[in-house]
């Protein structure tokens, strides 16, 4: 069973993109990461002061729980917007697209994108065996692109989501 319609949900035969045989380029492992700095430069001091508010009256861990939400709704937000663009996608000139049909993602998509980079993320500063196995998936997840002929991340691949240069 295929892909549905975002809009009708009825599915969708399409081919998956496929960079040699269309006019799409996907961005390379250093272009993804210039976006992705750019995206944690942006999201720093807004991520850390809602982190200390939540902190003063809530404790550690849903201070954590809400700057995740914050960068959440940011990367969300954008990525399902029609540009498919952060703030530094437009710095790395990439855009993010659906893997099967080269179209805008659609909320969903970002959301699961985001919330597999989330749940590392999340899982680190419980410490212990659990926080070994989430920077392993980190670790994964970031070099994946350099051994993947799609030149995907874990999230990429978990969410049908690929990166192209604009």
């Amino acid at each position: 069973m295929g892909p549905r319609c975002s809009v009708c949900g009825q599915l969708v035969a399409m081919s998956p993109v496929n960079e040699s045989e269309s006019e799409v380029q996907l961005a390379g492992w250093w272009r993804r990461v210039g976006a992705t700095f750019a995206d944690d430069l942006i999201l720093l001091i807004p991520s850390l002061i809602i982190a200390d508010l939540f902190r003063s009256f809530a404790g550690g861990f849903v201070s954590i729980i809400a700057g995740l939400a914050m960068e959440g709704f940011y990367m969300v937000a954008l990525l399902s917007s029609a540009s498919g663009q952060t703030i530094g996608n437009r710095v790395a000139a990439t855009r993010v697209r659906d893997s099967l049909t080269g179209s805008v993602i659609s909320r969903q998509q970002a959301i699961k994108r985001w919330g597999f980079i989330a749940l590392y993320g999340l899982l680190v500063p419980v410490g212990g065996p659990i926080m070994y196995v989430a920077l392993l998936v980190a670790i994964v997840d970031i070099v994946y692109p350099l051994m993947n002929p799609r030149k995907q991340t874990l999230h990429d691949l978990y969410a049908r989501t690929i990166v192209v240069k604009i």
